[in-house]
C-alpha cells in the first residue's frame, strides 16, 4: 500500500496558498496601477462632487473626462482647505500690511484705502470695498450645489452690495453680509490701482443677468460665470491674473486665495 506523506501534502497546500495570495496582490497592485489611465465614468467617482453637479455639467455638453478634471480639482480644494496653507498665507500677508502701514506705503501693495482692510469693523456685516475679493471655504454648507467646495465674490462700487454668481440665478447683486460669515478670505489685489479696483467691480456688475456657467474648463467665455470664473475675469480685464494655477482652465475660489497676486488682509 503507497504511503502518503502528509507533512508534503500539507507544505504543498501551504505553497499553494501563498501563491495564490502572492498573484491576488499582484493582480490587484497590477489594477491599481492602471487606474490613471483607465477611463473613469464621472457618476461613479466618489469625489464629493454631488450627482446634480455631474448631472449640469454633462448637460452643459462637458465630456467624462473634463468632468473627472473638475473633479481632481474638487479634490484639491479640499486639500488645500484642510493643509492650512491659506492660513499661513493669511498670516503673512497680514503682516505684510502691518508693516506697510507703519511706512504708510499701503498703495504699493495696492490696497486702494489707507483703512479698507478694516472696514469690516465699520459695519456689523460689510466687508472690503469696491473691486476686493471674498472667498469662502465652508460653502458647501450653505445648502448651494457649486460643484466644489468654495465660493467667491466680488464687492461692488457700492460696497454694501457683492457681486456674485449662483446655480439657481447666474450673476445677482446681493446684500454685502460677509462681515457676518465664518470661514471666508477678504484679499486685495497686489499693486492695482484705485482705478482698477473700480473697473473690475463696474466689469462683474455689468454682467448681472447673465446664466451660471457649468462648464468649468472655460472660464474664458463671457456669457455665462460661474462664481471663481467672474472675479477672475473681471481682474484679468484688468490686466491681472489671480489665478494660482495659470496653465490649466479651471479657476478655483482657493486658487484665487491662494494667487501671489492677492493679498489676504482679513480672515476668520
Amino acid at each position: 500500500m503507497k504511503m502518503v506523506n502528509y507533512h508534503f501534502l500539507n507544505w504543498e497546500v501551504l505553497q499553494m496558498k501563498r501563491f495564490m495570495k502572492k498573484s491576488l496582490s499582484i493582480a490587484l497592485l497590477s489594477a491599481l496601477l492602471l487606474l490613471p489611465v483607465m477611463q473613469v465614468n464621472a457618476a461613479e467617482v466618489s469625489s464629493g462632487l454631488s450627482a446634480n453637479a455631474i448631472s449640469e455639467m454633462r448637460k452643459a455638453g462637458m465630456s467624462e473626462q473634463d468632468i473627472e478634471k473638475v473633479n481632481q480639482h474638487f479634490q484639491e480644494e479640499i486639500e488645500l482647505i484642510e493643509s492650512g496653507a491659506l492660513d499661513e498665507k493669511a498670516k503673512a500677508d497680514q503682516q505684510l500690511i502691518s508693516a506697510a502701514a507703519k511706512k504708510g506705503t499701503l498703495g504699493e501693495l495696492g490696497i486702494h484705502a489707507a483703512n479698507h482692510f478694516q472696514t469690516y469693523a465699520l459695519a456689523a456685516s460689510t466687508l472690503g470695498t469696491y473691486g476686493d475679493i471674498l472667498v469662502a471655504y465652508n460653502a458647501s454648507s450653505w445648502g448651494i450645489d457649486f460643484g466644489y467646495p468654495g465660493h467667491a465674490a466680488i464687492v461692488a462700487n457700492g460696497n454694501i452690495k457683492t457681486v456674485e454668481a449662483f446655480p439657481a440665478d447666474g450673476v445677482q447683486l446681493h446684500t454685502n453680509d460677509w462681515g457676518s460669515r465664518t470661514k471666508v478670505y477678504a484679499m486685495s489685489v497686489k499693486g492695482a490701482t484705485g482705478s482698477q479696483y473700480s473697473a473690475a467691480a463696474t466689469y462683474a456688475q455689468n454682467q448681472v443677468g447673465k446664466p451660471y456657467n457649468w462648464i468649468f474648463i472655460n472660464p474664458w467665455r463671457e456669457d455665462a460665470f460661474y462664481c471663481s470664473q467672474l472675479v477672475w475675469k473681471a481682474w484679468k480685464t484688468q490686466g491681472i491674473d489671480v489665478d494660482y494655477i495659470t496653465i490649466d482652465p479651471i479657476v478655483t475660489p482657493m486658487e484665487i486665495a491662494k494667487s501671489g497676486n492677492t493679498i489676504i488682509y482679513y480672515s476668520n
